[in-house]
C-alpha cells in the first residue's frame, strides 16, 4: 500500500489518540540540554497519576535498587532522562486506547502482554549485547505492535474479520492484515509514530522489525525487536495475534552474533521480570 493509501486509512479512523501533554512536555525537555532533573521532576509531579506509577516502577525488582528511592528527583538521577522518558511514555501508551466491550478488553491485554515481554526481552537482549540505549530498545519492543492496538480498537469490523482469517487458514496476523487492509500493523504503527512526533529511529524499528535487515542503519536494533518478538511468541507471553512462532530471520540472528546458549538467560530474565513490571503498569 501506498504511503498516500495508508494515510487515507488513518484518517478514516476518528478519535486517533495524541500523546499526553506531560509526556510530550517530558520528550521537550529530555532533549533540551540545558534541563535539569529538578526541572523534569516538576513536570511529572504536576501529573500525581505518572509520579506515582514512576516511584512504584523504580522501586520494583526490573532495577532492583538496593534502597527505597522516594523522590521523582532521586528517580531521575538514578536512571537518567532517557530512562524516564521511556518509564512514562510507557505508562501513558496503555491508557490511550479503551476497550469497548469486554472482549476487546481481553484481546487488547494479551496484546499488551505480548507488546510488554518484547520490551523486557528486547532491552534484555540489549544487556547481552553491550548496548548503549537499553530504554531505546524497550520502547521500541512495547510499541512494536501498536498498530495492532489501533486495529483493534479503531477499526473493530476490519479486525473481526483479520482474527477469523487468522483461525479459518492458520495464517500469522500480518499476513491476514494484507489481505484485509491492505497493509499490516506495521506499516500503521509507523504512521501513529509519525502522528506522535517520535524519533524517526523508533519509527524506522516498529516498521522494520519483521524484516530487520530493510531497517539500514538501525538493523541491529530492528534484529533485537525482532528476535524479543518471537522470544515472546515462544514463551506464551500474552499474544501477537496469532498462535505462532515466525521464523527467526537469518540475517538478524548473524548480525547479532549471539550464542545459541544466550537465548535460555535472556528467557529467564523475561520470566523473571514480566509479571513484576506488568503488575505496576496495571
Amino acid at each position: 500500500m501506498a504511503v498516500a493509501d495508508l494515510k487515507r486509512l488513518i484518517a478514516k479512523i476518528e478519535d486517533l489518540p495524541t500523546l499526553p501533554r506531560t509526556v510530550l512536555r517530558i520528550t521537550e525537555m529530555v532533549n533540551d540540554p540545558r534541563a535539569s532533573a529538578r526541572d523534569l521532576a516538576r513536570i511529572i509531579t504536576d501529573d500525581q497519576v505518572l509520579t506515582a506509577r514512576l516511584l512504584k516502577l523504580v522501586n520494583s525488582s526490573f532495577y532492583g535498587f538496593p534502597q527505597r528511592v522516594s523522590t521523582v528527583t532521586g528517580a531521575i538521577v538514578l536512571i537518567g532522562f532517557d530512562a524516564i522518558r521511556s518509564l512514562l511514555l510507557t505508562t501513558s501508551v496503555f491508557d490511550l486506547f479503551p476497550s469497548r466491550t469486554s472482549r476487546d478488553r481481553r484481546h487488547q491485554e494479551s496484546l499488551w502482554d505480548h507488546s510488554l515481554g518484547c520490551a523486557i526481552g528486547a532491552k534484555a537482549i540489549g544487556e547481552v549485547l553491550h548496548h548503549e540505549k537499553l530504554e531505546e530498545l524497550f520502547v521500541a519492543g512495547l510499541l512494536h505492535d501498536i498498530g495492532k492496538i489501533v486495529t483493534m480498537t479503531m477499526l473493530p469490523e476490519q479486525f473481526a474479520r483479520i482474527s477469523s482469517r487468522v483461525i479459518q487458514n492458520r495464517l500469522l496476523i500480518a499476513d491476514a492484515e494484507a489481505e484485509i487492509l491492505g497493509c499490516t500493523h506495521a506499516d500503521i504503527g509507523r504512521l501513529l509514530a509519525q502522528r506522535w512526533n517520535l524519533p524517526a529511529k523508533l519509527m524506522s524499528l516498529i516498521e522494520h522489525h519483521h524484516q530487520p535487515a530493510t531497517a539500514g542503519a538501525w538493523a541491529v536494533e530492528a534484529s533485537i525487536v525482532h528476535l524479543a518478538d518471537i522470544l515472546t511468541r515462544a514463551l506464551s507471553l500474552g499474544s501477537g495475534g496469532d498462535d505462532k512462532v515466525p521464523p527467526l530471520d537469518r540475517s538478524a540472528w548473524q548480525l547479532l552474533k549471539l550464542k545459541t546458549g544466550a537465548l535460555d538467560a535472556i528467557m529467564a530474565v523475561m520470566l523473571d521480570q514480566f509479571d513484576d513490571i506488568n503488575s505496576f503498569l496495571r
